[in-house]
């Protein structure tokens, strides 16, 4: 005699079938990229940059989030330098460590033999997290705060190998000038109950951080912009989507790499304020948004933007393009490993 199957088991297995698939929709859309850089197109160079530089020329690679190679031919200096880009799962499950395969083949393709020094914007994992090693493979210095140098000792470096920050003090490597400057970072969020807002109790990474750890355990140490000369020319890189009142009041520049991640996640008094106090005081003949990639995929791979988990790529460059509308400003965007001469 066949058994009766029971009608409420049914409905209690058809509602768990129903609630996970509702996980898993969810999770397909907050999962993927918040914009479509074929949208873009138009902003994107389209180059490598392989041909040799010209003497007096800046050429600058991006590498991702606010990694950024500049070199004349005869120097090179390097933010961040965040190349190993563990998963999001591994992230958030597990403990990261820099990858050496990855980090030498970052090495190799850029042709990384001239690097004299590495700065580090601050010491959040996706900005410290391959400093100390691309420093100590490439035999140049790692300049940060006291966050990131103990981030430095804990991968073995020297104190010979390692410089701290002096804010507003001029640091001259080869024909490049960097001078560091105060910021801040981006306003706190908080993503699926958790938060990257700072313990005051515990601002700063105070002891060695030797690798692997958890990505919490990379605190921002403070965060800084860099004003860099090189000639008559200047730039500034800003990775962090927040200000400093006044902080660039007497400067102006030819370049600008602008951190926008989450712009559009801020009020619009905001908004209008990051712009007034970063591009319309700086009055650069180029800007190059930063920080708009989803840092989770490997570089190896074309860059996508950030996750809808966590920012609005398309509402961010909307923020950006409407307030430069009409203003005499070059915007471009850069594919992970794509250069472009500055002047």
């Amino acid at each position: 005699m066949a058994k009766k199957t029971n009608p409420f088991h049914l409905q209690k297995i058809s509602k768990l079938g129903i609630f996970l698939l509702l996980i898993l929709f969810s999770s397909h859309c907050f999962l993927r990229p918040s914009g479509n850089l074929t949208n873009y197109d138009s902003y994107f160079p389209h180059h490598s940059g392989t041909n040799l530089i010209q003497k007096g020329k800046v050429r600058a690679t991006f590498l991702g989030t606010s990694s950024i190679l500049l070199d004349d031919g005869e120097t090179q200096i390097l933010t961040d330098g965040f190349f190993s880009r563990p998963s999001l799962w591994k992230t958030a499950f597990s403990k990261i460590e820099s990858d050496p395969t990855t980090v030498l083949s970052v090495i190799e393709k850029t042709k990384m033999n001239r690097l004299k020094g590495v700065f580090v914007c601050h010491s959040h994992y996706d900005h410290v997290l391959d400093a100390p090693f691309v420093a100590k493979q490439t035999n140049s210095k790692l300049y940060g705060s006291s966050s990131t140098l103990n981030v430095g000792i804990g991968a073995g470096l020297t104190q010979n190998q390692m410089q701290k920050f002096e804010l507003g003090k001029p640091i001259s490597i080869g024909k490049f000038t960097v001078t560091v400057l105060e910021s801040k970072h981006t306003p706190p969020f908080k993503i699926l109950g958790k938060t990257n807002a700072t313990d005051p109790n515990h601002p700063n990474i105070d002891t060695p951080l030797i690798q692997p750890v958890k990505a919490m355990d990379f605190i921002e140490g403070g965060t800084f912009d860099f004003y860099i000369q090189h000639g008559k020319n200047k730039i500034l890189i800003k990775s962090s989507t927040n200000f400093v009142e006044g902080a660039f009041d007497k400067l102006n520049v030819d370049v600008l790499f602008l951190g926008i991640a989450q712009i559009s996640l801020q009020p619009i008094s905001f908004q209008d304020e990051y712009y007034k106090q970063t591009v319309q005081t700086l009055k650069p003949k180029i800007l190059i948004p930063i920080h708009w990639d989803n840092f989770f995929k490997p570089l190896s791979e074309p860059l996508e933007p950030n996750l809808q988990l966590g920012d609005d790529f398309d509402a961010n460059m909307k923020s950006i393009l409407k307030r430069s509308e009409g203003q005499k400003i070059e915007i471009q965007l850069l594919q992970g490993f794509e250069s472009i001469d500055l002047f």
